[in-house]
């Protein structure tokens, strides 16, 4: 399968890289744990970007190539979510998008009022529109804004549709996590070609390199299990793509973390809008052995033979 862009959606991907250049940095002596901007959030959705699965001759893929841009931002915002599940599930979304599992007692990223919830329930899901009464703010250091649901029984029943909800939430979230992973290897290694030990750059010594060298291609491949899972449409993508995605995390989150030393463990410093951000994506939808179960009974149960038999 060639996933390579072609050149409607590498100008697609320009377009909006653009649009998103002034956010590329966190603003001067931030020391947030939460960075967010309502006229980012504004200007994407103006621009009619959250809506590329919509348009004719467009779909999925391309949703997931500007989601790639997108969470690659210091900023957090609620992008890839709405641009898959929509179209997906023929619904309209108002403001923020946040994907609850039933029973909703967990907190929820995204999940405020004025926003909308898609709630996974059984065989069913429902959408509903977020109010106050309805949502309880939570306090976070994760970098995304959290929420806990009062009540999921309300609002539009979407009958049958949980696995389809399941299926593109998981490709939302093997290409947030890629997204997310590889901005802080690349926040990782501009700073080791700089940050100097012994008379030269930490980034010189081969062990430092071959490290970063196995995140990068951990990265890459993370990126094109989640578009190839965009771009088929099945659930068996889908679960790959979530399965490598989560088994990256730790492996990254160290890493980074590694290298940058104390530096990285302070709010002025960027690194923790991307691995604070990992940490939490890491536990979405159960956990690496539950989705790789999963994964396993999708792909093979129907030709396993019954040994008990």
């Amino acid at each position: 399968m060639d996933l390579a862009p072609n050149p409607d959606q590498i100008g697609l991907v320009d377009a909006v890289g653009k649009l998103v250049a002034p956010f590329r940095a966190p603003p001067p002596n931030c020391r947030e744990t939460v960075l967010t901007s309502d006229e980012l959030d504004r200007q994407l959705a103006q621009a009619g970007f959250r809506d590329v699965a919509r348009f004719d001759g467009m779909g999925p893929l391309d949703a997931v190539l500007l989601g790639e841009v997108v969470h690659g931002l210091p900023y957090t915002v609620e992008f890839i979510g709405s641009a898959l599940l929509g179209p997906a599930l023929a619904v309209e979304i108002d403001g923020p998008l946040a994907l609850v599992q039933a029973p909703a007692t967990a907190p929820v990223r995204f999940l405020a009022a004025g926003g909308t919830a898609l709630v996974a329930d059984g065989d069913d899901a429902w959408l509903l529109r977020l109010t106050n009464d309805l949502v309880e703010p939570v306090e976070t250091t994760f970098a995304y804004p959290l929420g806990r649901l009062k009540e999921s029984r309300q609002g539009t029943r979407l009958a049958g549709a949980a696995s389809l909800m399941r299926q593109w939430w998981g490709v939302a979230l093997a290409a947030e996590i890629g997204a997310v992973a590889k901005a802080a290897v690349d926040l990782t290694v501009a700073y080791v070609k700089d940050r100097r030990q012994f008379g030269r750059p930490i980034g010189s010594y081969q062990a430092i390199q071959h490290r970063l060298s196995e995140c990068t291609v951990a990265v890459h491949a993370i990126q094109a299990l989640a578009r190839r899972a965009a771009a088929l449409g099945t659930p068996e993508a889908a679960l790959a793509a979530l399965v490598h995605a989560k088994q990256a995390c730790p492996r990254i989150i160290y890493d980074v973390h590694q290298f940058q030393g104390a530096i990285g463990l302070t709010y002025e410093y960027p690194l923790h809008f991307y691995t604070y951000r990992l940490r939490l994506l890491h536990g979405e939808l159960g956990s690496l052995a539950d989705t790789a179960d999963e994964l396993a009974t999708t792909r093979w149960d129907s030709s396993v033979p019954d040994w008990d038999d």
